[in-house]
This record gives C-alpha cells, structure tokens and sequence, in this order.
C-alpha cells in the first residue's frame, strides 16, 4: 500500500519511524558483525528488506546512520541511570553514581568496542546522547549550590566530552574499565567543584550503589 494525500499525518509519521528503526537495527546488526569498514548504505538496506532510495530517503550517508544509531542507544544509557531531582538531595552523589554506571556500561558494549578506532564518531555520539541529561544534573547542581564551573558551561563541555573518550578508550585497550570508570568519576567531580576532601567519599559511595 502507498502512502497518499488522504493518509493520515500520524500514521505516515508512525509508518516513517518504523522505517527508520528498521534501518537502524539492520545498521547495528551489520556493524557488530562486520565492524564499520565493511557496512555499508546498500548492505543496510537490504538487510532492512529495504530499498537503496528509502535509506537515503532517512540519512545521508553511512556515517549518518551509524551516528544516527550509536546515538540512540547510548541514550537508552542515560535514561536508565538519570536520576530525578526529587529523589536526590544530592547532585554530586547522583551524577556520581549514573556517570559511573554509564562509563562501565559503554565501555563494556560492544558497539563501543567495534567502534573504539573512530574517536571522534564516538565523542559526537556521547556528546548528542547525554546532553540532556548532563545540562539537566549541572543545572540542578549549581541550583543545589554543588557545582562550581571554573570554565565557562561550553569550554567545559568540551574538555569533559573528549576526556571521557579518551578514557573510554584507555579502559577498553588496556582492559581496566573498573579502575578507569572510578578515575572518570574523580576527573568530572573535581571540574564540577566538588572539594577534594569529599571526592573520595562520593566515590565510594557510588560503587556501593
């Protein structure tokens, strides 16, 4: 059935999506098989049951769709480990705990891992996937009277996204995601102000979580 000018708005969107989520899980199944050289726009296509022209209808180009799809995934990461301000009296002890989860949890996956050559692929996607939630904690955190930027919000953005891609990458090659993920939470607690004195405890305590 083609779509016409009598199809209803939202059972078009509803249909495009649909679509779309069929090429991104072809262009996740293709890049954990075959790694990104040997994925190509025509080979998620087909694997979609899809023709050449409806993926370029959605992305311009490979590179489009694997961002497009690390991208959604890695935000499922944060949704999981955000918490809401009403159940923390505490900023710092939250962001200590969800970025601790989330470094462990991208280090470990294996898109990550299938992708740890292409930094920058990378950082673009981290930094797309955890931008609400980072301006969310920081927000509430200079609220709460937590966090101190010594750097200006977008100077520091900046710093913290490519720090934690090098770390990630350091975790993954040379195998210690656990000492890693624990250094990644000190590094981002001390740009956040947090005292020196108190960053081991934050630290400890979310490990125990």
């Amino acid at each position: 059935m083609t779509e016409t000018a009598t199809t209803p708005p939202n059972r078009m969107a509803k249909r495009r999506q649909r679509t779309r989520q069929q090429l991104l899980d072809a262009t996740q199944k293709l890049i954990l098989e075959q790694g990104y050289e040997d994925t190509s726009a025509e080979a998620v296509a087909e694997l979609a049951d899809l023709g050449r022209s409806t993926f370029y209808n959605h992305f311009d180009n490979k590179q489009d769709a694997v961002l497009a799809m690390l991208t959604q995934h890695y935000r499922d990461y944060g949704d999981i480990a955000y918490v809401p301000l009403e159940e923390t009296l505490d900023r710092a002890q939250s962001v200590a705990r969800s970025t601790l989860r989330v470094f462990t949890d991208m280090a470990r996956d294996p898109l990550t891992r299938k992708l740890v050559d292409r930094p920058r692929f990378l950082a673009r996607a981290i930094a797309e996937s955890q931008k609400e939630f980072i301006v969310r904690d920081f927000t509430e955190g200079v609220m709460q009277g937590r966090f101190k930027f010594a750097l200006s919000t977008e100077s520091l953005a900046t710093v913290l996204t490519w720090s934690y891609v090098g770390m990630l990458i350091t975790a993954i090659n040379q195998d210690s995601i656990d000492e890693t993920s624990l250094d990644w939470v000190r590094f981002l607690l001390f740009n956040l102000g947090i005292p020196q004195d108190e960053i081991e405890g934050l630290v400890s305590a979310a490990r125990q979580d």
